[in-house]
């Protein structure tokens, strides 16, 4: 089983089918993004 992690704020996005335990970083859609941050300053 894989994990997909932000990694900004660490939130686990989605689980998914692996052969091999597995954690890959993206970035989610929630305020932890540094462009939406400085949008709303």
């Amino acid at each position: 089983m894989g994990t997909i992690v932000c990694q900004t704020c660490g939130t686990i996005i989605e689980h998914f089918e692996s052969n091999s335990v597995k954690t890959l970083y993206a970035v989610c859609n929630c305020e932890c993004r540094p462009e939406q941050r400085q949008e709303k300053e």
